[in-house]
């Protein structure tokens, strides 16, 4: 049942949706489409402390919002966390940090009831402020559609496995924030030093493909569309997936029949 603060927040996203992000994606649009084979991203297990990664050669805009959805399939996950986006600023850690936790045996989390046995969790810092929650859908060794939101409005934040809402977040971070220009961000790795400091027990361990930013919180149901591939994949506002310039580094990339999309190889350097 819908309470109050959930029908508030509907309302909120849908004042900052409205006119703004694009939430279908049908037959006169194909000019936004993705519509190639799809290309992946594979990171392998590594115990350097330069290992796999991609870095983006630009930076993001102030965000007041956003929203980070990719298709991931994950290897291995750790319960250090296993991070795939990381945008640091040269004074703060964990600006913009996203990624999955394994947790097991019994497990006190700071929202609900203790649970055990093995699971996942879905996190997401923001200022370096910290909201995980638990994911039961979420599956190591499957490609599964990842979706991140957070608004500075009351600091609400929502995650999605696969077009499905995990447990409620009751842990609201970085209230009335924006979040920074000018910092680094990397996909593949966590950064404990600008574009470097790699902890291998924090990296992702697995494939990336269509990973996107948008600059507001979308929408439910925008996020279950793109979850079923139809029609197409709508880019991000604020990151597209290879279409921005990249430096990546012992980064395999292939086809995969993940949703398609097009691609730029001009715009990827390789080291």
């Amino acid at each position: 049942m819908l309470c109050f603060k959930h029908i508030l927040f509907a309302a909120l996203i849908a004042v900052f949706s409205f006119g703004k992000a694009m939430p279908y994606c049908y037959n006169s649009e194909y000019r936004y489409c993705n519509l190639k084979p799809s290309i992946q991203a594979y990171f392998s297990e590594s115990s350097s402390y330069s290992a796999p990664h991609l870095l983006l050669e630009g930076t993001l805009p102030p965000l007041r919002h956003f929203t980070l959805c990719t298709w991931a399939k994950a290897w291995k996950v750790s319960n250090h966390g296993s991070f795939f986006f990381s945008y640091n600023l040269p004074q703060l850690d964990n600006e913009l940090l996203v990624g999955v936790y394994k947790v097991s045996s019994t497990y006190n989390p700071p929202y609900g009831k203790p649970y055990g046995g093995e699971g996942y969790e879905l996190s997401i810092h923001v200022y370096n402020q910290q909201s995980r929650v638990i994911c039961r859908n979420f599956v190591v060794g499957k490609w599964q559609h990842l979706c991140y939101v957070w608004t500075n409005v009351l600091g609400h934040n929502e995650m999605y496995v696969d077009g499905i809402r995990c447990a409620e977040s009751l842990t609201k971070i970085a209230d009335n924030y924006i979040i920074q220009t000018a910092g680094t961000a990397v996909i593949g790795q966590e950064q404990d030093a600008i574009g470097g400091g790699f902890d291998p027990k924090e990296a992702w361990i697995g494939e990336i493909a269509d990973l996107h930013i948008w600059n507001e919180p979308l929408l439910p149901s925008q996020i279950r569309h793109m979850f079923r591939c139809n029609f197409c994949y709508p880019r991000g506002t604020v990151f597209s997936w290879l279409r921005e310039p990249l430096i990546a580094k012992d980064v395999i990339f292939s086809a995969t029949d993940v949703c398609a999309l097009d691609i730029n190889e001009e715009l990827i350097v390789y080291k």
